[in-house]
């Protein structure tokens, strides 16, 4: 009993492993909005989680490798969306990744 409250009260987490190019930022803004209609969001909130994707992910992509990988993280709450991304780099001296930024976004006056 008390692990399905706990499950309920969990944020819902959905993440994007993308290669670290120019173009992951579009297909990274297309998704979050995306993301946003499907949990039933309104069209300004998710065009405003997919501006604030796209300048995480365009910081990251000028600080990326070529082999690196950015990973991208959505966390679900209730009533927010946080926004990680992350450079994973994997190579003889760094294993894991380094953490580059995070941002909530606020669902408050959402629609439904």
């Amino acid at each position: 009993m008390r692990r399905a409250l706990r499950r309920a009260a969990a944020p819902e987490r959905v993440s994007l492993s993308l290669p670290s190019e120019p173009a992951s930022v579009s297909l990274a803004r297309t998704a979050a909005a995306g993301l946003l209609a499907h949990r039933d969001g309104a069209d300004a909130l998710g065009a405003r989680l997919a501006s604030v994707v796209a300048e995480l992910l365009s910081t990251a992509v000028a600080r990326a490798r070529p082999r690196d990988r950015l990973i991208v993280h959505f966390d679900l709450a209730r009533d927010s969306v946080l926004a990680t991304v992350a450079i994973d780099r994997v190579g003889r001296w760094r294993r894991g990744g380094s953490f580059l930024a995070s941002r909530t976004v606020g669902l408050e006056g959402r629609g439904g």
